[in-house]
């Protein structure tokens, strides 16, 4: 049984790892995440009604979603130190990597039968893990200690 326990509950240093990068921005990146979710999704299935289009759709709704969640972002979540220009430059870089992935895995989905809104959801659950890490330790790395 013990065996079993140390196979399934992180060890101390694990626990200590997680603790450390998971610390407060995950929280807020995931409370910023969720607002963001919910303001893309709400967008595109409104946009996707009109035009049935989900390319239209994707970049309608991504590029609304993706202000609002730049700034919260660099404001609130990682509390970045960099000055919004430099912070700004690699964040649009990333913004086209993930509004191309995302409309190409939302129209992926959608051509392939599946309805817009578990597309949608689909497409967010593949790439918020990835934005989370690109985020924390990329576009709004503190610069200071």
């Amino acid at each position: 049984m013990a065996r079993l326990q140390s196979l399934i509950l992180p060890t101390r240093f694990e626990f200590d790892l997680i603790k450390r990068i998971l610390k407060l921005s995950a929280a807020r990146w995931f409370i910023v995440g969720s607002a963001t979710f919910v303001l893309d999704t709400s967008l595109f299935l409104l946009a996707f009604s009109i035009t049935e289009t989900a390319v239209i759709s994707n970049l309608f709704s991504g590029t609304i979603a993706t202000t609002f969640n730049y700034f919260s972002h660099y404001r609130w979540s990682f509390a970045s130190d960099r000055s919004h220009k430099q912070s700004t430059l690699i964040y649009i870089f990333f913004f086209f990597v993930f509004l191309f992935l995302g409309t190409s895995l939302v129209s992926f989905f959608i051509h392939s039968g599946l309805h817009p809104v578990p597309a949608k959801v689909g497409t967010a659950a593949i790439t918020a893990p990835i934005s989370f890490f690109i985020m924390k330790f990329v576009t709004f790395r503190r610069t200071t200690v």
